[in-house]
């Protein structure tokens, strides 16, 4: 199975390709890694510096043979509404940072580009007729997007099931419809099946995660794993935790191989807090590393 990590445990602590890298590879023993756009010079893809920090992470993971999977748009991005912003110019100018983002993407070889798409406004969300002409013109946005990863060469563009009922693909539901509203774009938009929002969205831990596993999905999901229980999204380690509570890797394993997603790239998104000694962080990656060997040995 394809165990790989996100590198968003090194933002603010690592910055330097090769100090990641090593990380992911020396002391993770991991050859996968999906690039977190906050590890960027100010997570803008059209600055110079951002290009060239991609192009040397590219170059590095190549040399240390770490496979770059995909570019995601990390936590800097989630705090916009981006294609769903009430204002029409910020949903421009975010379409313009996706697609700069695919060209940079494309540039380097990855797979797959993307992460969150947007979120609505509390008003725009309960309002029937705002929320369903704000989803048409996001499906319209997507579409151009998917045209321009064809032409940049990037394999699929990513969606991910978001933890808050206004952003999209937040239920299974809404997942599916975002792949059908979008069945005939020329590259495929993704689920990037988060394995902890489902849990985190609930208030008992009732198995949320099987419809999302068995459900018709367009395109295979791959997933990202980090630790939540149920009112918390924590996107924590999977070291000393209740296996009966929240996410539970062994139920997880077994749920990929019954969905025949053996194959899929499953990336750890762990997510330490800023607080927390810099000197405990490697460890706990390594032990969310163990955990997950073991259960997909």
């Amino acid at each position: 199975m394809a165990l790989g990590i996100n590198t968003c445990f090194a933002v603010k602590r690592w910055s330097n390709a090769d100090d990641i890298l090593r990380i992911v590879r020396d002391d993770l023993g991991l050859d996968l890694c999906q690039l977190s756009v906050d590890n960027l010079p100010l997570a803008d893809p059209r600055s110079a510096e951002a290009q060239a920090y991609v192009r040397r992470f590219a170059a590095v993971a190549e040399r240390v043979g770490v496979e770059l999977h995909s570019i995601f748009t990390g936590l800097a991005a989630y705090s916009t509404s981006l294609l769903l912003s009430d204002d029409v110019e910020a949903r421009t100018l975010a379409e313009a940072w996706y697609s700069a983002l695919i060209e940079l993407g494309g540039s380097v070889g990855v797979t797959s580009v993307g992460g969150h798409i947007g979120a609505l406004s509390v008003p725009t969300a309960a309002d029937p007729a705002r929320r369903a002409a704000a989803f048409d013109e996001l499906h319209e946005r997507m579409l151009r997007l998917s045209a321009r990863a064809t032409v940049e060469g990037v394999s699929s563009l990513l969606f991910e099931n978001m933890a808050v009922g206004r952003e999209p693909g937040a239920s299974c539901d809404d997942a599916l419809e975002i792949e059908r509203a979008l069945a005939m774009s020329s590259t495929p938009w993704q689920l990037c099946l988060d394995v902890g929002h489902p849990i985190a969205m609930t208030e008992v831990d009732d198995d949320p995660l099987t419809r999302w596993f068995e459900a018709p999905w367009r395109s295979s999901p791959m997933l990202q794993l980090q630790y939540s229980r149920p009112g918390v999204d924590m996107h924590d380690g999977f070291d000393g935790v209740d296996p009966d509570v929240g996410v539970n890797p062994r139920v997880v394993a077994a749920a990929i191989r019954d969905a025949g997603w053996t194959n899929n790239p499953m990336l750890i998104e762990v997510i330490p807090a800023h607080e927390m000694r810099d000197d405990a962080v490697v460890p706990k990656l390594r032990r969310t590393v163990d955990a997950w060997t073991t259960v997909l040995a």
